[in-house]
């Protein structure tokens, strides 16, 4: 009786997790002629980049942002929103994540987005989430962010219907991108970017409700091992 009983669980818990990992998937969004604008107020900071590859795996909840810029492009600096729909610079208070990256020091710094339409979320209401490296090599940067605990931060509001909290997209994904040139970043003891302090031009890259690809991940790879985890070595520090 007890072996029949542990047989039953022992097939139980297989099930579970072969269910489980069978929803797991993960959303790509690939850009290979991408474009940012700008106007003579921003600087005439356009026509920087050359290709825009993003990932996110809705199980491990990593993020990747990958960027190539052109040969030309003067780009040291950007900040990022992404949800799952419309432009991220509409969504509301204390519902998306916002990333602040100093590409001279390869750091990127997540904090609350303040739902303005513009940088001032570092200072307003200077909630720093998490800070990560970027990976700079020439005009290309990249990098991963592990959003587990971004996206569990207790100070979110309840998104509106069909949205995200904090980083990720499926299906579909928005974009606000800003890259910048001469950008000024402050930071605090612990490495943390703490204030972006001026910049002298920016170039955008917004964008609503594109289609993305899945990867739908095979049932109990992504249990056993954590799908995008494998070998990634990532480099995260945690809000103190």
């Amino acid at each position: 009786m007890f072996k029949r009983l542990c047989t039953v669980a022992f097939v139980g818990a297989i099930s579970f997790v072969l269910t489980t990992a069978a929803h797991a998937a993960v959303f790509v969004y690939e850009d290979y002629n991408a474009k940012s604008k700008s106007n003579k107020s921003a600087g005439k900071l356009s026509n920087q980049l050359v290709s825009v590859v993003s990932t996110y795996d809705d199980e491990s909840e990593l993020f990747m942002w990958d960027v190539q810029l052109k040969s030309k492009a003067k780009v040291d600096g950007f900040w990022l929103v992404v949800n799952n729909g419309p432009n991220p610079k509409k969504a509301d208070v204390n519902e998306l994540a916002i990333m602040y990256g100093d590409l001279d020091k390869g750091v990127v710094s997540t904090y609350a987005y303040n739902g303005k339409n513009g940088p001032d979320s570092i200072n307003d209401p200077g909630e720093l989430l998490q800070t990560d490296s970027i990976d700079v090599a020439g005009k290309n940067f990249k990098f991963e962010i592990d959003a587990t605990d971004i996206n569990s931060w207790a100070g979110w509001d309840t998104p509106s219907a069909g949205s995200v909290n904090g980083i990720g997209f499926d299906n579909k994904i928005g974009i606000w991108f800003h890259v910048m040139t001469r950008s000024k970043f402050s930071y605090n003891g612990g490495g943390d970017i703490v204030g972006l302090d001026g910049f002298k031009k920016q170039g955008w890259y917004d964008l609503s409700n594109k289609t993305t690809t899945t990867i739908v991940a095979e049932p109990g790879t992504v249990a056993l091992f954590g799908l995008g985890l494998l070998g990634l070595g990532l480099t995260r520090r945690r809000r103190q």
